[in-house]
């Protein structure tokens, strides 16, 4: 294990996210939050020292960085990132705890983005507003940096599953190429917001609300803590904000082609079709308890995509049953997004396997094989996804049970648990207000444990990971 460069990296981002909050203490300034200016200042200052520090005091690594050492970074970083940044929601907040404000952070920065932290009155000050703006954005950089960089390096899922052109491995230390990833991470989304953002403006959405649903949409999460309770903006905008969480939520699987001007790629990419197609199904579902068309679509692509915005006033979800509620947020979106879930690209991958095997049925000698991505995938791609589907679904019962010892409803343990590892708001909201500091503290687990594709971590638990 290259310690120095892991170390060093570390601290690097550390650095990023304590420049990232100079733009929440301008806002606190300029509305005059004296309590969050303290917090911002404080948190910054002190990260920053800290950073620059260890930065200054560890040498330079004498040996190349190695894909292990960049997952090693990865999972450190998801685990200390909440504690970094919690800072600025325990001061001027009503309830000041310190485990809630750890939980938004890690909420925010895994854009699963519902909240549990009371504020003094009925609103929330603006410059926490936009924290969670800035730690939504932060996360989903993070996630799609790391799933079409790192997780592409150690195949996490099977072969390409997470490839993408932006990455290859590099001849010297594997960090040398993942800048350039984020580089590119950081344009497309940024260009996807404002133009989703200059859209919402030009349709008469007001400029807070349009810019908070613009980083919603894109990261997929959930900026504003009150938008259960809003009213769905006008038909037309609720198009566009619809179609700016279609692109959120299968990320760099169109962002990448409509970056070449290629939009028919785009649209018949396979995880673009099969995104649509779920749509379809899952409104279909739901057409024969009572749900509308409109509402039942409405409904499939905010779960779908594990957003949790809300585009229509009717209240939907509580309509829907349970086993059909959480079915989208267990798939998820593209493979390279912000999305949580199992992610459609192994499911696609997994329904082309179960295809060649029924077609070999008749024909057991025969050789034929599928392809994904223009790429054909052996056994190893789809034993790697069952792998890592297996894992996923015995974390999410052992989760589930652990909520249950915490004399939980059985109904609650299924939504924490599935919302928890999928990154859902969608699951999640309305149903965290009661808990105490052990299901906090699992909800919080459970989220990071999403974010980093369960199978991330269990390298980590071997002492053979840190000592290689």
């Amino acid at each position: 294990m290259n310690y120095a460069s892991i170390v060093r990296v570390l601290a690097l981002i550390m650095l990023i996210l304590a420049g990232s909050a100079l733009l929440p203490t301008l806002v606190a300034a300029i509305a005059g939050e004296t309590d969050q200016v303290v917090a911002f200042l404080v948190m910054t200052i002190s990260i920053a020292v800290l950073a620059s520090s260890v930065l200054l005091l560890t040498p330079k690594p004498e040996r190349k960085a190695r894909p292990s050492d960049a997952l090693a970074v990865v999972i450190i970083w998801w685990f200390v990132a909440p504690f970094a940044a919690a800072l600025p929601f325990v001061l001027g907040v009503a309830d000041r705890s310190i485990l809630h404000a750890i939980h938004e952070a890690a909420s925010c920065l895994t854009t699963t983005g519902h909240t549990v932290v009371l504020t003094e009155g009925s609103s929330w000050p603006a410059s926490l507003v936009v924290w969670r703006g800035v730690l939504h954005i932060f996360g989903g950089l993070a996630s799609i940096t790391t799933a079409a960089s790192v997780l592409a390096a150690i195949n996490l899922g099977g072969p390409g599953i997470h490839r993408t052109v932006l990455f290859t491995v590099p001849e010297t230390s594997f960090f040398d190429a993942v800048p350039r990833v984020a580089r590119a991470v950081v344009v497309m989304m940024a260009v996807c917001i404002v133009v989703l953002l200059g859209l919402l403006i030009m349709t008469g959405v007001p400029f807070s609300r349009a810019l908070g649903d613009s980083v919603s949409a894109i990261t997929t999460g959930l900026v504003d803590p009150y938008a259960l309770g809003r009213r769905a903006l006008a038909p037309f905008p609720n198009l566009i904000l619809g179609v700016g969480l279609v692109i959120g939520a299968l990320g760099l699987a169109v962002w990448l082609p409509l970056k070449d001007r290629k939009p028919r790629a785009a649209l018949m990419d396979p995880e673009t079709l099969v995104f649509l197609f779920l749509i379809a199904v899952f409104a279909s579902l739901v057409i024969p308890i009572g749900v509308s068309l409109g509402d039942g679509v409405a409904w499939a692509l905010s779960d779908l995509s594990t957003s949790g915005l809300a585009f229509t006033n009717s209240p939907v979800r509580d309509t829907i049953p349970l086993p059909i509620l959480v079915l989208p947020s267990l798939i998820g979106g593209s493979a390279l997004s912000a999305a949580g879930g199992v992610k459609i690209a192994r499911l696609i991958v997994l329904s082309r396997r179960a295809g060649q095997e029924f077609r070999q049925l008749g024909y057991r000698r025969s050789v034929l094989g599928f392809r994904f991505r223009d790429r054909d995938l052996d056994e190893r791609s789809v034993i790697g996804v069952w792998v890592y589907l297996i894992a996923y679904i015995v974390a999410v019962f052992v989760i589930m049970i652990a909520f249950s010892f915490l004399n939980l409803p059985f109904e609650d343990t299924i939504r924490l648990s599935i919302g928890g590892l999928t990154n859902s708001g969608a699951l999640l909201l309305g149903h965290t207000d009661h808990l105490d500091g052990g299901a906090t503290s699992l909800l919080i687990l459970s989220m990071l444990l999403g974010r980093l594709e369960i199978l991330a971590v269990i390298p980590a638990l071997s002492p053979s990971f840190w000592r290689g």
